[in-house]
């Protein structure tokens, strides 16, 4: 269904095309027709209000509710890529001080590690990953990291990495630490400020949401 595409829910794309077949109708309307409970319909719709979808009337002291022409979607992608947009010059302000950094060693924050043993050790560290959740930005370099989520899956019993791109000069991995691989260098970079590292999973999920 492409309207999950869009970040609807299963329930959400039904009440959605319940209410482009029926026209404007109340709510019992609606809940009988997508076989879903009155109050649980009238949260999807007010969802859907939030974003466009739906529109509210009254005729007669009764509250009609009406869905918008699929013409709004486009509305909603174009808010979407903007937000994307605006989330990556954040991601990406925030590793361009992070690579600022890189080379005060006395902030303890970041560890260089540089050549094969690096990269290996590195490799070995994402390893050893207490969290089965991992997160990646460009999954360039993880393809490479078969073996090493392998590891982790026999070790913890499962995996799940979830994947997305941006506009970064490099893979960033994110555990319970990140390690971040710089593309077109043999060097690699482990993050453990845990502040920083839950403002990486953040961002990571806003993007993941949209």
């Amino acid at each position: 269904m492409e309207l999950r595409k869009l970040g609807l829910k299963e329930k959400e794309v039904r009440v959605y095309l319940a209410g482009l077949e029926l026209g404007p109708n109340p709510v019992k309307k609606i809940a009988d027709e997508t076989k879903i409970t009155r109050p649980t319909v009238y949260e999807i719709i007010k969802t859907l209000k939030d974003k466009g979808l739906f529109a509210e009337g009254k005729q007669k002291r009764k509250r009609y509710f009406t869905a918008q022409s699929p013409e709004r979607i486009l509305g909603i992608l174009r808010i979407q890529k903007k937000e994307i947009e605006e989330k990556e010059r954040e991601f990406i302000r925030i590793i361009s001080t992070l690579e600022a950094k890189y080379s005060l060693k006395e902030s303890g924050e970041i560890k260089t590690y540089k050549g094969k043993i690096g990269l290996k050790t590195l490799e070995e560290i994402i390893s050893f990953s207490p969290v089965s959740e991992i997160f990646v930005i460009n999954p360039q370099k993880s393809k490479k990291l078969k073996a090493v989520f392998q590891k982790i899956k026999r070790r913890l019993g499962r995996i799940d990495v979830k994947e997305t791109n941006m506009k970064l000069n490099g893979t960033l991995i994110i555990f319970d630490k990140a390690v971040f691989f710089p593309f077109q260098k043999t060097e690699g970079f482990l993050i453990e400020n845990q502040l920083i590292v839950d403002l990486f999973k953040r961002f990571f999920l806003n993007l993941w949401k949209i």
